[in-house]
């Protein structure tokens, strides 16, 4: 039987490893020697710890999820931030945490599409109770002068602008910077303010007090 501390060394550094790999082929055209190789480890070591790339990818998923929701909670329920100041932090971590991982909004997109409830799955894994969910959004609508109705709207809004560059990442950085991986992430970084000026905007004078 291994020591604790080896079989959590050697899962982070393939954790570490599958994300490297993940970020340069993607889910589908990463292969499980790539990241035994890249790990610094035999393929059947790999599967010993994680039977499929897919069971490795949802890990890394599921943790993403865990670390992402907890700091976003505390602060859209913060009353010492205005509904602006929020709107900014929300944008800016949902970005930031794809430019961290990239690979898993087209994952997300094809996960939802080929297995709906996993994603619920998680997302109750992660500590994100429906009725909470529910809760926080309803606050934020009072808080920002919209109908439930108009929030699912802003939030849809919002967290698809913050998905799609990434999704389409392919069309975009080809179209759009000639190919050229530096003028895209400069993009991505710029996003964060654009999108929540644009949102901030379209609501100032109509809805935000």
């Amino acid at each position: 039987m291994k020591p604790k501390k080896i079989e959590k060394d050697t899962e982070s550094r393939i954790l570490d490893a599958a994300k490297r790999i993940f970020i340069r082929k993607g889910l589908d055209g990463a292969r499980m020697q790539e990241i035994a190789d890249e790990a610094g480890i035999n393929k059947a070591l790999l599967h010993y710890y994680f039977r499929s790339k897919e069971k490795l990818f949802l890990t890394i998923f599921r943790e993403e999820l865990r670390n992402f929701f907890p700091r976003l909670f505390p602060v859209l329920l913060s009353k010492d931030l205005t509904p602006e100041m929020k709107i900014r932090h929300f944008v800016e971590n949902y970005i930031d945490l794809f430019i961290k991982e990239p690979f898993l909004p087209a994952f997300v997109l094809r996960e939802v599409n080929r297995n709906p409830s996993i994603v619920a799955q998680f997302i109750g894994e992660a500590g994100i109770e429906p009725e909470k969910l529910r809760n926080l959004l309803d606050v934020f609508a009072t808080e920002l002068n919209l109908t439930m109705n108009e929030m699912l709207h802003l939030m849809v809004t919002i967290v698809s602008a913050c998905i799609f560059p990434f999704a389409g990442k392919p069309i975009i950085k080809q179209v759009l910077f000639d190919d050229n991986e530096g003028d895209y992430q400069k993009f991505l970084n710029h996003r964060k303010t654009y999108v929540a000026d644009f949102v901030i905007h379209s609501l100032k004078g109509r809805l935000l007090k």
